[in-house]
């Protein structure tokens, strides 16, 4: 009973600490909106960093959500989309209405968090999302079939592992090698933990009165379903946009740092702007 009592203060605390949160880069332009990365599953804000390197002038803030980085004390069971929804809803109202980049489950928790607060965000750039509640969206997930057989065979280890070489193919190699397999099974206990929360299936926000602009792009090299789902939701959205990354997959904001930035910048000077209250949603 003592023990349980403890886990279960322990469990209490972690929910109420907070997510690492830095100042990646301080901007030379006061005037720009600072930007805030939102990363995807079996990453950290440590791998938008050359995506930041783009954003010279702009301050870019990122943050390792709960079960990555040196967040990772903060996994575990009980935390799910919302818990992410709830940390960055926390951290943008601390700052004046920035601009939010995220990819893949981070694009989702941007999403849902700017559906919630619109005054919290000027703009989206969302990278691949998988918003799974949309009719494009297969069924059976190719990377999720490939998490769940890896897990099944060798724990979490072997699921970020399964992983890890989808989405970095003959780069992984070199990674997977660097990276020591306690930090590998703690990645791939908090992915497996996202990838089976039930309520990612549910819709997060509704896109036909989703108010925030928002660029949604896609990689030519991604998945099939990605690059559709992407699509469609830019088509769906009142103040959406589709881009394609040429020659990039899903790793764009590694592989293609400078046209994931771009899409930052032609956000905030493009016409696509939020209803105010003169205009009729």
């Amino acid at each position: 009973m003592k023990s349980t009592g403890r886990q279960a203060t322990a469990a209490a605390a972690a929910k109420r600490a907070r997510p690492a949160v830095s100042k990646v880069r301080g901007g030379t332009d006061t005037t720009a909106r600072p930007v805030v990365i939102v990363h995807g599953s079996m990453d950290r804000s440590t791998g938008f960093r050359r995506v930041s390197d783009e954003l010279s002038d702009r301050t870019v803030i990122g943050y390792d959500r709960r079960g990555w980085g040196r967040s990772r004390p903060l996994g575990g069971a009980g935390v799910d989309h919302q818990a992410h929804v709830d940390d960055l809803r926390e951290i943008l109202a601390e700052l004046s209405a920035p601009v939010v980049l995220g990819h893949s489950y981070g694009a989702l928790v941007a999403m849902a968090a700017a559906a919630a607060e619109p005054s919290l965000v000027a703009g989206i750039v969302a990278v691949e999302p998988p918003v799974r509640w949309l009719p494009w969206w297969p069924a059976v997930d190719p990377w999720e079939e490939t998490v769940r057989g890896a897990a099944a065979e060798g724990g979490p280890e072997r699921a970020a592992r399964a992983l890890l070489t989808e989405l970095l193919g003959p780069a992984s190699r070199l990674h997977l090698a660097r990276t020591q397999p306690s930090d590998l099974a703690a990645d791939g206990a908090a992915l497996i933990s996202e990838m089976t929360d039930p309520t990612v299936d549910l819709p997060r926000f509704d896109p036909l009165t989703f108010a925030t602009p928002t660029v949604v792009a896609a990689g030519t090299r991604s998945a099939p379903h990605h690059r559709e789902v992407a699509r469609r939701l830019a088509e769906l959205l009142p103040h959406g946009r589709f881009a394609e990354i040429a020659g990039a997959g899903h790793a764009s904001h590694v592989t293609h740092p400078t046209e994931v930035a771009r899409l930052i910048e032609e956000l905030t000077t493009s016409p696509m702007t939020a209803p105010t209250e003169e205009q009729p949603r």
